[in-house]
């Protein structure tokens, strides 16, 4: 009988034991930092003199981390007052988070410089001004983003997360959902569209968002057909932003 009941508590034991080993694995995940904002800190000199080499610098974090995986960085180079023209350079990935490229301008004047990083789902563009040669008589305040950018020399840090389905499929109504951020702020009242066109045709589809929480805006839509789309975000408020951003969507 004894023995009976030694066994007995050595197995309630081996059991509590077991038990107390295995809570860790119920734990909740550490938190996900997905959804938190990545941010660009770009880096161009005020002034450059005309056909000197400048280097262009952007260094990407996310939180604490540094985004070594970014999906695309570009820089977009105009002369103010004619963004039409611009002009798109691939940076190149050196290290801890920082993508550069190198730019040399042949005629005096004053140029935007914006940076479109795609990274983890997120996109944002800061932008910035230089002086090249001698741009007196140059209109400091012109603005790069035809004529809707009053902010002269300072950066919008704008940012813009896209949070897509995770499989989409034709005829199928799914829910899209965006994250807008300016100057690490949730942007609130603000207007979402969504251009949606195919490849290889001009036809585009015009879709409004739906405000939810503090920079949150949504929409339900459902793609006629198969095939490969490019969606655009549109974020207008007022005269002081307008942004966009676009991914190309698979359709199955």
């Amino acid at each position: 009988m004894k023995k009976t009941l030694l066994f007995l508590t050595m197995g309630i034991i081996a059991l509590f034991i077991s038990a107390c080993g295995n809570s860790n694995g119920d734990e909740p995940a550490e938190k996900d930092n997905n959804m938190e904002p990545i941010e660009a800190k770009l880096d161009v000199p005020e002034k450059s003199g005309k056909g000197q080499a400048v280097a262009l610098s952007t260094k990407v974090t996310q939180g604490d981390e540094n985004v070594d995986d970014a999906d695309e960085v570009k820089y977009e180079i105009w002369k103010n007052g004619h963004k039409d023209e611009s002009e798109m350079i691939e940076a190149k990935h050196e290290k801890d988070g920082v993508y550069t490229a190198e730019k040399t301008f042949d005629k005096d004047g004053i140029y935007t410089v914006q940076v479109h990083v795609t990274a983890r789902d997120m996109h944002t563009m800061p932008k910035a001004e230089i002086a090249v040669g001698n741009t007196e008589g140059e209109d400091q305040d012109h603005g790069g983003d035809d004529g809707n950018d009053h902010q002269g020399h300072h950066e919008s840090t704008v940012s813009i997360h896209l949070k897509k389905p995770d499989t989409v499929k034709a005829e199928e109504k799914a829910d899209w959902k965006v994250h807008v951020e300016n100057e690490g702020e949730a942007l609130e009242g603000a207007e979402l569209r969504l251009e949606i066109y195919k490849e290889g045709q001009e036809k585009h589809e015009w879709v409004d968002m739906t405000p939810g929480e503090p920079g949150e805006y949504s929409v339900t839509y459902a793609f006629p057909e198969k095939g490969s789309y490019n969606v655009q975000v549109h974020v207008t408020k007022g005269e002081e932003i307008h942004e966009h951003t676009m991914q190309t969507v698979e359709v199955e």
